[in-house]
């Protein structure tokens, strides 16, 4: 038997089976962390979570063999990718290099990826490629180890999701959307012509079961629909297949996903669940932790590659020999002169001798005193120095939103939008305004504009709404100006 246990909040789910290319669900266990104990995958309580799963896997004899952590987590990052065919250490190292931009160790995190196709004409393969930090993971594997079990896989949600839906439903159809509910967590997994293309995770703050809470889970269908919009993405969604819910849902689901522009009629998911009835709707709810008992290869598997900055360890262990050998040389060469050294030593101890009365004189021990009393006082005045650089070149560096800027980005809107600037983080460089537009064809050729503009590092956007009480689409955009924008022109 397998187990795979899904993390991500307070939810933890835990699906035994048959672990293979396509899983085998016997039975489905769910319990409660306690409150606060791990959030976004985090763990904040290491002690009481550690304990309150032990005690719940000894209550109900759980196998403790074949043990494989799914982690949903906001530390985990992942990107679609297309590799050059090569070996596994270049496509490692390409992979960690593709994520160089995070800005993060590579010898503190690892790397994980699951395998998407083959572009033949390109000679490259398509990777969904994802990277940890080693310092969580150690964490879970510590939990375990507490309880006498050794994790043989940690799997990210997001690469056990994708990789479940594309062993399963992308054989059935082609444009679809998963839609997983996992209590107010709900992630979504778009594939386009047989391809993932695109996953998003969305907190909904509405009490499941309420007609907000299925407008929250649309909404976040629309944001699917407004990627596809963005990317020119000409094929449309044929089905959407929902987990999580009861079937006797979908009918007024259905009603609000239309309202929200989307065609397809959701349906619940049952391909590659449990074939038994009695656990249907429990593999639905548990689909995290269900998809963890699809085999994806050993690649999706972060502790694969655990140890991938120590992958010259044999190498280091070569030059130890080495190393050893000369010491070994050495010793016998100084064994053969030791009679020789010892001769000098007694030389030299008469010198050391005379040296040792000369700086002994309290001439010279006040000398050296005052000598290192003015060490001491440059460094102090250096470090001072530096630290007073370090400022002035930090403030340089932060953007300004200064009349010029403002002028910039009201003429960006001009003749498209309406915008009225709420507020401006100096340290982060993000200017806060609200932008609205009477015409929703204006929308992208604003954001077309906005990106046009080389002021800013970081233009977000993330969508629209209407608003019934002015007539006027509000568009949700965020931009983060670049880096000392706005001092030139102060100068």
């Amino acid at each position: 038997m397998s187990v795979s246990v899904y993390f991500s909040n307070q939810i933890i789910q835990i699906a035994v089976g048959t672990r293979g290319k396509k899983g085998n669900l016997k039975s489905v266990y769910t319990t409660m962390a306690p409150e606060g104990s791990i959030i976004n995958g985090i763990v904040m309580d290491a002690d009481s979570l550690g304990a309150h799963v032990k005690q719940f896997w000894q209550t109900n004899n759980i196998p403790k063999k074949d043990v494989y952590l799914v982690l949903n987590s906001n530390k985990i990052a992942g990107k679609n990718l297309e590799v050059p065919n090569m070996g596994k250490k270049k496509t490692l190292n390409f992979i960690m290099r593709e994520f160089s931009d995070m800005q993060r160790e590579d010898a503190e995190n690892t790397i994980a990826y699951t395998f998407l196709g083959i572009d033949k004409k390109a000679k490259v393969r398509k990777l969904y490629s994802e990277m940890a930090p080693k310092d969580q993971l150690r964490e879970f594997m510590q939990i375990f180890a507490g309880m006498g079990v050794e994790l043989k896989g940690i799997i990210s949600g997001e690469g056990s999701i994708i990789g479940y839906a594309q062993q399963t439903l992308a054989k059935q159809t082609k444009t679809f959307i998963l839609q997983a509910i996992n209590g107010n967590l709900v992630s979504n997994v778009l594939f386009v012509d047989g391809a993932f293309r695109y996953y998003n995770s969305v907190r909904c703050f509405n009490e499941p079961g309420t007609a907000e809470y299925l407008d929250d889970l649309a909404r976040s269908l629309n944001q699917l629909e407004q990627f596809m919009n963005t990317e020119k993405i000409q094929s449309q969604v044929e089905r959407i297949f929902v987990a999580g819910t009861n079937s006797e849902n979908l009918n007024a689901y259905d009603r609000v996903v239309r309202e929200h522009g989307v065609d397809a009629t959701p349906e619940l998911v049952n391909t590659g669940l449990s074939s038994d009835p009695r656990l249907l709707h429990e593999s639905q709810t548990a689909l995290f932790a269900v998809s963890g008992l699809f085999d994806q290869g050993s690649e999706s598997n972060f502790l694969t590659n655990f140890s991938l900055k120590d992958d010259n360890a044999n190498k280091l262990d070569a030059r130890t020999k080495g190393y050893i050998i000369s010491v070994i040389v050495t010793l016998i060469v100084m064994l053969v002169l030791f009679g020789a050294v010892f001769t000098l030593k007694l030389i030299r101890d008469s010198k050391y001798q005379e040296l040792k009365s000369y700086n002994s004189t309290p001439s010279v021990v006040m000398s050296v005193a005052n000598y290192d009393a003015q060490v001491t006082r440059r460094d102090s005045m250096l470090n001072k120095y530096n630290s007073i650089n370090t400022v002035v070149e930090t403030i340089e560096s932060y953007p300004v939103c200064n009349d010029d800027v403002v002028s910039i980005i009201e003429e960006t809107a001009r003749g498209f939008a309406t915008i009225e600037i709420l507020s401006f983080d100096a340290e982060q460089g993000a200017v806060t305004f609200s932008a609205k537009a009477d015409n929703v064809n204006d929308i992208y050729k604003y954001i077309d504009k906005l990106l046009e503009e080389n002021i800013f590092m970081n233009v977000e956007h993330t969508g629209y709404t209407y608003d019934d009480s002015i007539g006027l689409y509000d568009i949700h955009v965020q931009c983060t100006l670049a880096e000392s924008v706005g001092r030139d022109t102060e100068d």
